[in-house]
């Protein structure tokens, strides 16, 4: 029989190899990073269900993301409890406004938590930690079971290191939208700039082009020759194509010219 002790190593081990997996995940987006860490978190603490709450102020509501996929999760999400405005209260909405972190063995009990949650979806035993973004409270981390006094205090000192974690991964993710963002203002920018290179004759077919004209259509307009046409529209989506990323020389030529014409569009609206 294995001893009390040797148990313990073992969870120890577990919860170490579990956070070594988390610091392994590399996706930039937060979505995705949440949805792989899911299913080890859940098993080193053997929940029934893993959420990241995340607050959305919008709607003043803390909304489950990375949620593990159980039969308890899709409950939750039947019940509706995968979305918790703070205006209804409860442990989760507790744990997010006050920052404390909750564990608990005897949910049925505890009259402060949701009926849902309590009643329905018959939780109870649960772990809820907060975490933080860039130094301000995002959500909530949190794990639940059906069965009673399910997690202990180690759990939730690993619990409280996932949600380190997890500020860890959404700033990164923050970080990488904003490069992101970045990347495309700059972009547009070139391609205006590119747009004020035109020739006055480019810049009435690229009008056109903004419009969706087809080069028959285009020709008619201006009263040109199809093929002057054509040579007008490939040089300006060489222009614009090769001085940015927005159009690609494999890009199908009805494709390219609606890009192009939106390109055109912004520019035209900064």
């Amino acid at each position: 029989m294995q001893s009390a002790s040797a148990g313990a190593r073992g969870g120890s081990e577990l919860l170490l190899h579990t956070l070594v997996r988390l610091l392994a995940i590399r996706s930039p987006e937060l979505r995705p990073a949440l949805d792989e860490a899911a299913i080890p978190v859940l098993e080193a603490v053997g929940a029934e269900k893993i959420d990241v709450f995340l607050y959305q102020s919008a709607s003043d509501t803390l909304v489950a993301m990375g949620t593990s996929n159980t039969p308890v999760a899709r409950r939750q999400k039947e019940l509706g409890l995968d979305r918790q405005p703070l205006a209804n209260g409860g442990r989760v909405v507790r744990a997010f406004q006050t920052g404390e972190p909750l564990l608990d063995g005897h949910v049925e009990l505890d009259q402060d938590e949701l009926p849902g949650v309590r009643g329905a979806l018959r939780v109870r035993s649960v772990i809820n930690v907060a975490f933080e973004v860039d130094g301000d409270r995002r959500g909530v981390l949190s794990a639940i079971s059906t069965q009673p006094e399910k997690f202990t205090l180690q759990d939730l000192e690993f619990m409280q290191a996932v949600a380190g974690w997890i500020g860890i991964i959404a700033e990164r993710a923050q970080l990488s939208e904003a490069m992101a963002e970045q990347a495309y203002v700059q972009g547009q920018r070139s391609a205006a700039d590119e747009v004020a290179r035109l020739t006055p004759r480019q810049l009435e077919v690229a009008s056109c082009i903004a419009e969706g004209l087809t080069n028959e259509e285009v020709a008619e307009r201006l009263v040109l020759v199809n093929g002057t046409v054509a040579n007008h529209v490939q040089a300006i989506l060489t222009r614009l194509g090769l001085r940015t990323t927005a159009v690609s020389a494999s890009t199908p030529v009805r494709q390219r010219r609606s890009e192009t014409g939106r390109v055109l569009r912004a520019s035209r609206d900064r």
